[in-house]
């Protein structure tokens, strides 16, 4: 779901209020800032849609080059038994 530009701002001018301590007469000040912290979000690169890389070519098989050693496998760990008590 979605939050529309006036509704972050108006949950982040109220947070950074009830961080400085409830001050009065400070509203404008956390407004301004809450809204250009939404200005700074929407132009970020984090923001932006992720773009897929391409896959790496796949690795030549063994079958295809037989004078080609493939790597070794890494041994699996034996999982110890639950003992029961």
């Amino acid at each position: 779901m979605q939050v529309s530009e006036n509704e972050w701002i108006s949950k982040r001018a109220y947070t950074l209020w009830e961080k400085e301590g409830h001050p009065h007469g400070r509203d404008a000040d956390h407004w301004a800032q809450a809204k250009h912290e939404f200005s700074l979000l929407k132009t970020s690169e984090a923001t932006k849609p992720a773009q897929r890389k391409k896959a790496a070519p796949k690795a030549v098989s063994a079958e295809a080059a037989p004078d080609v050693e493939a790597p070794a496998k890494p041994k699996a760990r034996a999982r110890k038994a639950a003992t029961a008590k």
